[in-house]
């Protein structure tokens, strides 16, 4: 039996670096508003019958390289050796695809595979978990090899959609959907920056009490959703920008970012912008008025998102 899950990415509009454990240890608690786009990973698992796997009792694993290997401890790939130490499965073969760059993107990608591959380690160990439990491990798996990573990961791939998610310092948290009329009125882009970067080396830097601001931006924001308000919809996303690249100068630290931070600032036709994730590079989100065009001459690849609202998927082949 083959296992194969599909889980989007995240794109955080506001409250990004409030759902760290340490500024909800602080602050008892972190929000942040954000949407799964139409961009996913893909993680199997699979047993064979007499080769590798059962004959030979090796770990088969494919992603940007290949690994084979007789004990889990021994995988190169902390997500996939941390995973299979967590649930212990005998010797599989697992495989990873994105639809985008999996590394130093500021999308959640590597979370979306934790949650993709732990999701399928459960259905192939047939363990029945909801989605909530799933976030749990997932989140404990990354901790270990990123201690630094916030909760809006995991949690904002594995739940689909327009929402906003609360984490509390008694380790719970809450979903709320908000409507997604943005994506009416709306074109969103992603522009990739062409830098990549470490998050762990960013989030270690970010100073958790200028983040402090983002949580009141959260609660404007989402009021500016519920009544429709366009205008503060865009204001409060280029506020937030213009806070979060105060908690940290490794946020736009180097003179590409910078550049494409003043071009898009300076263009008439976007409406708001900011880099994704903990910064330092990957993608810039650009978010457009329905009636006026992109045309960015960038030489790096820029698309067109949309929002997905199924969250984590499985199927049994």
């Amino acid at each position: 039996m083959k296992i194969v899950t599909k889980c989007p990415i995240r794109i955080s509009l506001v409250g990004g670096s409030t759902d760290s454990p340490r500024f909800i240890e602080k602050y008892n608690r972190g929000s942040v508003i954000s949407f799964t786009p139409n961009l996913f990973t893909y993680s199997s698992v699979f047993q064979d019958v007499n080769g590798f796997n059962n004959f030979d009792k090796k770990y088969i694993l494919s992603y940007s390289k290949n690994e084979q290997s007789h004990k889990a401890s021994d995988i190169d790939n902390g997500l996939l050796r941390e995973s299979l130490l967590s649930l212990p499965t005998p010797p599989c073969k697992i495989s990873l695809d994105s639809d985008i760059f999996s590394s130093g993107s500021g999308l959640a990608v590597s979370s979306s595979f934790t949650v993709g591959v732990v999701t399928a380690l459960n259905v192939f160990k047939e363990n029945v978990l909801q989605v909530s439990e799933i976030c749990k491990q997932a989140f404990n798996i990354e901790k270990k090899i990123n201690p630094y990573n916030g909760y809006q990961d995991t949690y904002g791939v594995a739940f689909g959609g327009f929402k906003r998610l609360d984490f509390f310092k008694d380790n719970t948290f809450s979903i709320k959907y908000l409507d997604p009329w943005i994506f009416n009125d709306f074109d969103f882009y992603l522009v990739y920056t062409g830098v990549k970067r470490s998050s762990t080396n960013i989030l270690k830097t970010i100073d958790i009490d200028k983040s402090f601001p983002l949580l009141r931006e959260v609660d404007v924001f989402e009021k500016a959703i519920t009544s429709r308000d366009k205008f503060s919809f865009i204001n409060v996303i280029n506020e937030s920008w213009e806070v979060k690249k105060q908690t940290s100068s490794s946020i736009l630290n180097n003179s590409e970012l910078i550049e494409l931070d003043t071009i898009f600032s300076k263009d008439p036709n976007i409406g708001a912008h900011k880099l994704c994730g903990a910064g330092g590079g990957g993608y810039f989100l650009v978010i457009i008025d329905k009636n006026k065009g992109f045309n960015f001459k960038n030489p790096n690849p820029w698309i067109k998102i949309n929002l997905d609202t199924k969250g984590v998927s499985t199927l049994k082949i």
